[in-house]
């Protein structure tokens, strides 16, 4: 399992789409999440697999963009985004 370093990932706290009761129009609870993967600390062979690998999440200028808004709350939606990082940079390390 690579390392990731949390003073590379951005965050941005966005208002959750969809049905969210009393609080849908005045609480930010959803998160998208910035990787830079060139600009990363992550080894160069897994730098080109994930450049490479075809992921919709992951812009042409090799950006991962992680939209996170399964929970109501923000912290985690925050774990979600991190789990699913990890999991595209695991697949690529392989």
């Amino acid at each position: 399992m690579i390392e990731i370093d949390p003073d590379e990932i951005e965050w941005t706290a966005i208002r959750a789409q969809g049905a969210g009761g009393q609080n849908v129009n005045k609480v930010s609870s959803a998160l998208h999440l910035r990787y830079d993967i060139r600009n990363s600390s992550l080894p160069d062979p897994v730098k080109d697999r994930l450049m490479h690998s075809g992921d919709r999440r992951i812009t042409s200028g090799g950006v991962v963009i992680i939209k996170a808004q399964r929970y109501r709350s923000q912290e985690r939606n925050r774990e979600d985004a991190l789990e699913r990082l990890r999991k595209v940079i695991d697949e690529a390390a392989l």
